[in-house]
Formats: structure tokens, sequence, C-alpha cells
């Protein structure tokens, strides 16, 4: 439980960043464990549904455009895109504009699976928000993309 004196201004600037991080990482981790169990079923992983999430219906994604979109390396999406492809969910053909370059589509299978995996994490994100007003989710948004651009110099 919070000590109302961490909620009142006595903390440092450091223990508050601290304290936002472990709750920030203690959501994730939550959301990640309860997600994964429900999306094993239809049988995806999480990084798998984020990937069909990302790539959705473009047409011109590359790996490293999914990476930029999902906020991690290429190199840590290249052996998913491997297994994505092996099962039947992804198709890689060559770009007509940069030949160097692989165009990435999904499947039929790979869209009904990413239906099905959105409307597992929409009952996950809806339970996140309960109790908590509107106004106060909206500058909850504000205040992490703030915090998010501190983080990397990006906005969100």
């Amino acid at each position: 439980m919070i000590d109302q004196t961490e909620l009142h201004g006595t903390l440092d600037a450091a223990a508050h960043g601290r304290r936002i991080h472990e709750l920030c990482s203690a959501i994730s981790r939550s959301m990640a464990k309860k997600s994964q169990a429900k999306l094993g079923a239809v049988g995806l992983s999480a990084g798998a549904a984020g990937f069909i999430r990302a790539v959705g219906d473009r047409e011109d994604m590359t790996l490293s455009d999914v990476a930029k979109v999902l906020r991690v390396e290429t190199a840590t999406l290249s052996s998913l895109a491997v297994r994505l492809e092996r099962d039947g969910l992804l198709v890689r053909e060559p770009s007509p504009k940069d030949k160097r370059a692989m165009l990435l589509h999904l499947t039929p299978r790979a869209r009904e699976l990413g239906q099905q995996a959105e409307q597992i994490t929409q009952a996950e994100l809806t339970k996140l928000t309960e109790g908590v007003a509107e106004a106060d989710q909206v500058r909850l948004v504000e205040l992490l993309q703030v915090i998010l651009k501190n983080l990397d110099g990006n906005p969100p």
C-alpha cells in the first residue's frame, strides 16, 4: 500500500520517478501475464499478437517499421517473424521500391487470430481503467506521454 506521505510531495523527484517506474512495470507485467494466458488459448503469444496488430492491413511494412511501432530492436523481432512465417501467419516478399527490404503481409489466418487477440486485449484493457473517472484517464495518458517523451526525447 502507498504511504500517504508519498502522495503529497515529501519524496524527491528521483523517488517519485522510481515509484512511477515500479507501478508502470507492475502494470505491464500484470497485463502481460493475464493476456498471455488468454492469448495462448487461441494459439498466440503476446509478442505475436502485438506483431500482428502492428502489421495490420498495411501493405508496406518492413520488419524495421514493425520494430519502430513496437519500440523494440529489429533483431528482437527477427526470430518471431521467422516463426510467424513458418506457422503460415506471415508472408515476406521483396519490396518493389527497395530490393533489400522485405515487405510483410499477414495471411487470412493471421488476420482471424489478430481479431480474436484484439477482443481479448480489449477486454483486459477495459478492466484496466475500471473505477477511474474518464477525466482522470485522459490526464493520466497525458502525463505518461510526457514521461515517455522525457525518457526517449521523441514524442509518443
